[in-house]
This record gives structure tokens, sequence and C-alpha cells, in this order.
């Protein structure tokens, strides 16, 4: 095993510690300081690399339904005095709380 080997399984190694993993993508050139400054903020584990996630996995979601904000939003139903409900609703709804993922036994 060559030095160069082994450096590498070694940084692996520390990486697979930390609970990181190394990706490689292909993107356009406009996006690749974009796709660089986003892998940076994911890196750290703080608020915003949480809100990043969240809106990340919502806006990559498959077959994802209407929310309950978006079926009440019925010009029938909806009107100014319901504004501030549809508000509190967007906005708790977009919380990272809300958005874990709870273990339920069927």
């Amino acid at each position: 095993m060559d030095a160069r080997t082994k450096a590498v399984k070694a940084h692996r190694k520390r990486l697979r510690s930390r609970k990181m993993k190394r990706v490689e993508v292909t993107v356009r050139d406009e996006d690749a300081a974009l796709i660089r400054r986003l892998a940076a903020h994911l890196r750290r584990a703080d608020e915003n690399a949480e809100r990043l996630r969240f809106v990340l996995r919502g806006a990559v979601a498959e077959n994802r339904g209407p929310t309950i904000a978006e079926a009440l939003y019925d010009p029938v139903i909806a009107g100014p005095e319901f504004d501030e409900v549809f508000e509190e609703i967007e906005q708790f709804r977009r919380h990272p709380v809300m958005m874990q993922v709870r273990d339920v036994e069927l």
C-alpha cells in the first residue's frame, strides 16, 4: 500500500467518524459555486443547515400532494378574515420540529 492510498483511507475513515460522506456531482458551470456554498452550509450543524435541509427536502419531494393550507385555500372558504390563520399555519408547517418523522406502531 503506497502513501497516497494510505492517506486516502485515513481521510475517508475520519469522514466516516464525523458521519460525513464524500459526494461527487455533475452540474452546470454556473451552478458549481452555488452547490459548493450549499454544501458548506449543510456541513454545519446549526439552525441554518436544518432550515436548508427542510426546504430542500420539500423542493425535491416526489408526489407531494396539497397541504392542508393549500386545500383550504379556496376562494369560497378563504377571505380576509382568515389571512392571519393561514399565515400562522404556513409558519408552523415550515418549522423544522413539525417535519420530524415519528415512529408509529400500527
